[in-house]
């Protein structure tokens, strides 16, 4: 995976506090099970946050942070960072003049570089569960890793949605956002989608960014492709039976999601570039809130987690879109 290893951008005393295996003990003791004593609420204290939860100790944070991985490809693809920070800008150099060859005992000439500087919010993405209570007291129950699972399956999706199709406004500004990737060509209609498209699309990237792209699509599009035939009969893709969905094009993977449009009129239904041109920023670990009496007369528990997070793609360039004309 291309971000099995965030990148921090801060290290907090804050975090050092989340990563103890006290924090954790006192953590699924008083924040999940609120049996805590005046020593479990006190090392709490460490990681209260500002709605009124408590910060998720790491060993449950990277645990929610693997299912996201599998079940969000954009977290597969992009590049995350990890910063404890609020909003932050990120300086992006978008060009940087040739080395140069220097002759022995030369003057070295000063690099020419232009940034530009990128926006990263704190969006918020929350959601509430319910767990019986019997399920809570149960010894033989793994809560956290109940908990940190149903969260990050239910948040899984709603981050993919947003990283793809976010407007950012209240949300991550997705890969196909205006002003986000750029459109490379359009075709007529949905029955124009071709081998001569595909063709395109690949060599409309700059080289430099088709050393690691892949194409982002429906898989609705992918079986388009994958019907699609030479003037003999013969699927372009090969056997088509055989391979529901194209591994590859022109070499390059080919990943699906339902949160791509599908091939209609005005639908942007193919991407196409170099994914890790998209950062996502996880802002601080995730929060968790008990609710002991919200849903008391069900003999349930309530827990909202809530997570802080935008997306956006730094080099617009990097990634190039197929768009069906409206």
């Amino acid at each position: 995976m291309r971000n099995s290893n965030p990148i921090v951008l801060n290290h907090s005393n804050e975090h050092e506090v989340l990563a103890t295996n006290f924090y954790s003990q006192c953590f699924s003791k008083g924040a999940i099970r609120s049996i805590g004593d005046a020593v479990v609420m006190d090392s709490l204290n460490e990681g209260v946050d500002r709605q009124g939860g408590y910060l998720v100790p790491d060993t449950m944070e990277e645990r929610i942070i693997r299912v996201l991985e599998e079940k969000n490809i954009m977290r597969r693809l992009a590049t995350v960072i990890h910063t404890d920070n609020g909003d932050r800008i990120v300086p992006i150099a978008q060009s940087v003049s040739a080395a140069q060859w220097i002759p022995e005992n030369g003057a070295f000439e000063l690099a020419d570089i232009a940034f530009s500087n990128a926006l990263l919010k704190r969006h918020k993405l929350g959601q509430m569960i319910q767990v019986s209570d019997a399920v809570l007291k149960d010894a033989g129950v793994d809560v956290e890793a109940f908990l940190a699972d149903a969260f990050a399956q239910s948040i899984a999706d709603a981050e993919e949605e947003a990283f793809i199709t976010g407007n950012g406004a209240d949300r991550p500004t997705g890969i196909l956002a205006d002003g986000s990737a750029q459109t490379a060509l359009t075709i007529q209609s949905p029955e124009a989608l071709s081998a001569d498209a595909l063709i395109a699309l690949y060599y409309a990237l700059g080289e430099a960014y088709r050393k690691q792209a892949v194409f982002l699509m429906h898989e609705d599009t992918a079986k388009a492709l994958t019907l699609l035939k030479d003037e003999h009969g013969r699927y372009l893709c090969g056997d088509s039976l055989c391979n529901a969905v194209p591994e590859k094009l022109f070499g390059c993977p080919v990943h699906t999601s339902r949160f791509m449009p599908r091939l209609a009129a005005g639908a942007k239904a193919i991407a196409f570039g170099d994914m890790s041109a998209y950062w996502i920023a996880d802002r601080g670990n995730r929060s968790l809130r008990r609710y002991n009496e919200l849903f008391a007369i069900e003999d349930k528990l309530g827990f909202q987690m809530t997570e802080r997070v935008d997306g956006r793609l730094m080099i617009p360039e990097a990634v190039k879109v197929l768009q069906v004309a409206e």
